[in-house]
């Protein structure tokens, strides 16, 4: 359907900035990872333009008609100096809005805008919330809401992390605290969690001697710390 349209129902897909006329921009950079790509023959894809259009779209077992949205990407395919073919490649937005409510140009960028939420998901596949090992749909749900609660654990635990003192201080926590937000899973769980620990029991205490000693027991501590005290509303 997409190829199927006309010419002239493709717009060209701008998403440069405009920044404000008093603000100096900085030049860029020169690409040297594409000048070694070139060098060494390799095989490379370049973005050369997007476009977008929009058509009416009922799915098969809809009675309903949706807006899709359609963004085309003309890609380059090069090895070294040479072009070995020209393509393109189509990505949907499918939405109940109206042209009239959202413009085209505004589902792209809210789609775009959820690329963190990607990430979200690829951390779930981390933990093996995602990952449906048993056999019937009411223990798969129950399996991945236990496991997706170690993910929110790790998030509540940064969160947790109060940003208050003096400049240094406030420095320190936001660091600490930021660095915990943007963890992966597997690397909050070998650096923070899978710690060799020694276990010592009494009447009336219970004492966990570290054995190693890592950069991220600071921030363990740091945490530790900051989970202890009260919740306050």
């Amino acid at each position: 359907m997409a190829d199927s349209l006309p010419e002239t129902a493709w717009k060209r897909l701008d998403r440069s900035v405009k920044s404000s006329p008093d603000k100096v921009e900085r030049a860029k950079r020169a690409n040297e990872k594409e000048k070694i790509v070139q060098v060494n023959g390799y095989k490379n894809q370049r973005l050369t333009g997007e476009s977008y259009a929009e058509f009416e779209y009922r799915p098969t077992a809809c009675t309903q008609r949706y807006r899709m949205i359609v963004v085309r990407k003309d890609i380059d395919v090069t090895t070294g100096q040479l072009l070995l073919r020209s393509e393109q490649r189509y990505f949907f937005y499918i939405t109940n809005e109206s042209a009239s409510e959202v413009s085209a140009r505004e589902v792209i960028r809210a789609s775009n805008q959820r690329c963190d939420q990607e990430n979200t998901i690829s951390q779930l596949k981390g933990c093996g919330a995602l990952n449906a090992p048993l056999n019937d749909l009411v223990s798969n749900m129950a399996y991945m809401l236990f496991a997706s609660l170690s993910w929110t654990l790790k998030i509540w635990s940064g969160l947790l992390i109060r940003v208050q003192g003096n400049e240094s201080q406030k420095r320190v926590r936001r660091q600490a605290r930021n660095r915990i937000l943007r963890m992966e899973y597997w690397t909050y769980l070998n650096s923070l969690m899978l710690l060799p620990a020694q276990v010592i029991r009494s009447s009336r205490q219970r004492v966990f001697r570290l054995l190693t000693y890592r950069p991220s027991v600071d921030l363990l501590m740091t945490m530790h710390d900051h989970i202890s005290l009260p919740l306050r509303c």
